[in-house]
C-alpha cells in the first residue's frame, strides 16, 4: 500500500517505532496521520493528530473508530514486553497483561476498523510483531508467546467478507 494520500492511524505513536512510523508516514505523503496513545499529550511529532487510546480498552478503540472514520491504513504497534518466563512467580498474570495488550488489543482495532477501511474503498492494516514470535526462550517468554499468538492473526483465518475490506500483514 501507498502512504501518498493515505489516512493512517498509528496506535503506541508516541515514542519508538510508532513514532519512526508516523514520522515516515509523514515524510511519504499521507494525508492524515492520527497518533494514538494512551497519554494524547505524550504525542510531540509536529503534524500528527494525536489521539487517546489505550487498546486494552475497548471502549476507547470504540471511540477511535468513531472519531477516526477516515482511515485506510491501520499500525497495530502499540505493545507492552516485560522479562520473565512462564515460571516466574507472577507468569500467568504477566501472560495476561502481555496477550490483552499485544493479542486483543490488536484484534479488537481490526474488528473496529474493517468496517472504517471498508467505508472508505479498502484499505490496509499492518500488525507489528517481533522474531521472539519464532523463537522462544527464558527471559521474554511471555512476550514471545503473545507475539507468536498474534502473528496468527493473518488475513486466511478472516472472514471472506472482511478479505473483501482489508489486506492484513
Amino acid at each position: 500500500m501507498k502512504l501518498a494520500n493515505a489516512t493512517v492511524l498509528i496506535t503506541g505513536a508516541n515514542r519508538g517505532l510508532g513514532l519512526a512510523f508516523a514520522r515516515e508516514a509523514l515524510a511519504r505523503g499521507a494525508r492524515k496521520v492520527y497518533a494514538a496513545a494512551r497519554d494524547p499529550a505524550s504525542v510531540t511529532l509536529p503534524g500528527v493528530v494525536p489521539i487517546r487510546l489505550d487498546v486494552t480498552k475497548p471502549d476507547e478503540i470504540a471511540a477511535a473508530a468513531r472519531e477516526c472514520g477516515d482511515v485506510t491504513l491501520l499500525i497495530n504497534n502499540a505493545g507492552i514486553a516485560s522479562t520473565g518466563g512462564f515460571l516466574a512467580d507472577d507468569s500467568v498474570a504477566s501472560a495476561q497483561r502481555h496477550l490483552d495488550t499485544n493479542l486483543f488489543g490488536p484484534m479488537r482495532l481490526t474488528r473496529a476498523f474493517a468496517p472504517v477501511l471498508a467505508a472508505n474503498g479498502g484499505g490496509a492494516c499492518l500488525n507489528v510483531l517481533s522474531i521472539a514470535s519464532w523463537i522462544s526462550g527464558p527471559l521474554l517468554g511471555v512476550y514471545g508467546m503473545s507475539k507468536s499468538a498474534a502473528w496468527a492473526i493473518k488475513p486466511n483465518t478472516m472472514e471472506p467478507s472482511a478479505l473483501k475490506a482489508i489486506s492484513c500483514t
